[in-house]
């Protein structure tokens, strides 16, 4: 399984470039909410797939939760998200403006 990993960098340059991008794939994208324990984030996941849905977004994450976050990590390490009996694998990742802390 190829997953593509796209990471966004917002600058006052891109940012009507990027904004309509992520517009034109909202219904393409199922959102990670890595401020909730991974419980919820698992649920909520689940909840949202479908046959549409092949992009995992991210937004505003911190380098360490793109570094300890078992979601992103099973995804990038090729298992897939795993819930239920089931795995989704999203086409591509897309990170949008990834802060240092």
């Amino acid at each position: 399984m190829i997953v593509i990993i796209k990471y966004f960098y917002e600058t006052a340059e891109n940012y009507d470039e990027y904004n309509k991008l992520w517009e034109e794939n909202r219904e393409r994208m199922i959102f990670l909410h890595d401020n909730l324990p991974l419980s919820n984030q698992i649920r909520l996941i689940a909840n949202e797939i479908d046959i549409n849905k092949d992009i995992l977004s991210i937004r505003f994450p911190t380098y360490r939760t793109i570094k300890q976050n078992k979601i992103i990590n099973n995804i990038i390490s090729g298992k897939g998200f795993i819930y239920s009996d089931k795995v989704w694998f999203p086409k591509e990742v897309w990170i949008y403006c990834p802060q240092s802390t």
